[in-house]
């Protein structure tokens, strides 16, 4: 079975790979005049942002696993820490008036 590590680097190398090969595609298209410069410009550009969606989309992926993962290990996040070190400034000053009645 693949690791999570091994999906997302076929996933990175199948995004680039792609939008290589297609470039290429477009550039070889445009050479035999199948394609104007204007035309091949305009989707070198679609491509990119497609692209770009992509990678976005991975990211994400990637980031809702990691987050899922430290969760299942029970790892704090910075909210959770943010949170106990609020609580711990609340029981200081519970304890500060206490202390000064």
């Amino acid at each position: 079975m693949l690791s999570f590590e091994d999906m997302l680097k076929i996933g990175l190398g199948g995004v680039f790979l792609a939008k290589e090969k297609l470039e290429e595609f477009v550039n070889e298209a445009k050479k035999k005049g199948e394609l104007t410069e204007k035309e091949a410009q305009k989707l070198i550009e679609e491509l990119k942002k497609e692209s770009e969606e992509k990678m976005n989309e991975l990211k994400k992926m990637v980031e809702n696993e990691v987050k899922k993962q430290l969760n299942e290990l029970g790892v704090a996040t910075k909210e959770d820490i943010e949170s106990l070190k609020q609580e711990i400034e609340e029981l200081k000053s519970l304890l500060k008036q206490n202390a000064e009645k």
